[in-house]
């Protein structure tokens, strides 16, 4: 591929890393993000508590030993051994009561469960690897975990794992999201990775530090309080308009916003094309993230069968060393939930009093002082796969020169920050081979 003008629109990590990699391959490339900062997803935020100030990740994120691309990109940016790595238990909560939830194995069980339910648990687990995605994609998860492990096992078992992951959206879903989920994990296990999770104790804030300097060093340009308005295509390359009126020109445009922003960045798109990214609906979130005086238990991920308000609760300060936040506790309070919920035009002491209100349902017997804390939020976190649902977008679209990649082509209903790279390399793949053919 000859040296091409490319602007990459969005500094997330799916952004961050394709204006990396296209900086590394000779390209002239200006990365812009309408925030002040790069991260998106990934940004970290400021807390300072006992006099001590600290990085923090706005939304909870952990690294796999089986994460490829994250680990080999920390290392080639010096920054694997801050990596803290410890494995954590995880707890289900039912009416106030606790149970140690750290391994299928535990959760199977559970006091509630009879042992019809554990056996057809394993069962459900068996047929879930065996299904054809093409079936899977026909019929929602809930009903196929109903179908294979029972209304019992589904209430007390599967619920709180998809509520866990999916919110108030858990109920949507088709049973490819629970296949891929169990055909990530036997992967994860045959290619020997354990159960321990990485946490970067600084958040993904220097990561994103890194990128930006090694962008920058190689050439490129970073602009940070850049809103695009619309990227349009004509003879004379991709023309990319910013909300001041401003006109940048490319030869390629990477768009990675969420798929509804992409549509409204791109006026021509086919009708087929905006179709496929607006149909399926987004899963959002609102997230509390507390710093509290101490911990409410030793668990990473506390999986809630009531309904308190809660998708769960992500103890962090179980990853952390003890010392990390002040002598407080890192605690994150997520509502997974659609991106039209209501609870998005809620105030942020709306939204501390809801996550709060929950926190104690939960823990009932315990009183928390909170030393800090954010409110964050993010209506298009990953699209929901539904059942019956089209093919996504392709990275290359019918505009010359515009490419969207990102949660567009995310199928699985999770995100995380090895997925995104992953996305990347598959695209850019892309690319390259068109490129050879023209």
């Amino acid at each position: 591929m000859s040296t091409e003008r490319w602007i990459v629109v969005g500094g997330g990590a799916t952004g961050a890393h394709l204006a990396h990699q296209g900086a590394k391959e000779g390209h002239q490339v200006t990365l812009l993000d309408r925030d002040p900062g790069l991260g998106g997803l990934t940004a970290t935020e400021t807390f300072t508590v006992n006099d001590q100030t600290f990085e923090v990740d706005r939304f909870y994120h952990v690294i796999l030993e089986s994460d490829e691309r994250v680990l080999a990109l920390l290392e080639e940016l010096d920054l694997q051994d801050t990596v803290r790595w410890t494995s954590a238990p995880a707890e289900i909560i039912e009416e106030g009561r606790q149970y140690p939830a750290s391994s299928l194995g535990q959760m199977a069980t559970l006091p509630m469960l009879k042992l019809t339910d554990r056996v057809r648990i394993g069962a459900s687990i068996a047929a879930s690897l065996a299904l054809p995605m093409k079936i899977a994609d026909r019929m929602t998860a809930v009903d196929w975990l109903g179908r294979t492990a029972g209304k019992s096992a589904l209430d007390a078992f599967w619920w709180p794992i998809l509520r866990a992951k999916l919110g108030t959206q858990a109920d949507k879903v088709s049973a490819s999201f629970m296949v891929s989920t169990f055909r990530r994990l036997v992967q994860a296990r045959l290619k020997g990775a354990g159960d321990r999770f990485g946490v970067l104790p600084e958040g993904y804030g220097p990561v994103f530090a890194a990128l930006l300097e090694r962008i920058e060093k190689l050439g490129g340009t970073i602009r940070t309080g850049a809103d695009v308005s619309r990227v349009e295509s004509d003879e004379a390359g991709v023309h990319v308009t910013l909300a001041t009126g401003e006109e940048l020109v490319a030869d390629r445009v990477f768009i990675t916003t969420p798929a509804p922003i992409a549509s409204r960045l791109l006026p021509q798109l086919t009708s087929v094309e905006r179709r496929r990214l607006t149909d399926a609906p987004y899963l959002g979130v609102v997230c509390g993230t507390f710093v509290l005086d101490h911990a409410p238990n030793d668990s990473y991920i506390t999986y809630l069968i009531d309904d308190v308000g809660l998708t769960g609760v992500i103890g962090m300060h179980a990853l952390m060393a003890p010392d990390a936040h002040g002598g407080g506790k890192l605690v994150y309070l997520p509502h997974y939930c659609a991106s039209d919920d209501e609870w998005f035009d809620e105030s942020d002491d709306q939204l501390r009093e809801r996550l709060l209100s929950g926190l104690q349902q939960c823990f009932p017997q315990q009183t928390f002082q909170v030393l800090a804390s954010s409110i964050n939020r993010a209506r298009h976190v990953v699209p929901l796969p539904l059942p019956g649902a089209d093919d996504p977008l392709g990275f290359t679209t019918s505009i010359p020169g515009v490419h969207v990649v990102g949660t567009a082509q995310n199928t699985t209903g999770t995100l995380n920050v090895e997925s995104s790279l992953e996305l990347v390399d598959r695209a850019l793949a892309e690319v390259r081979a068109d490129s050879s053919t023209e």
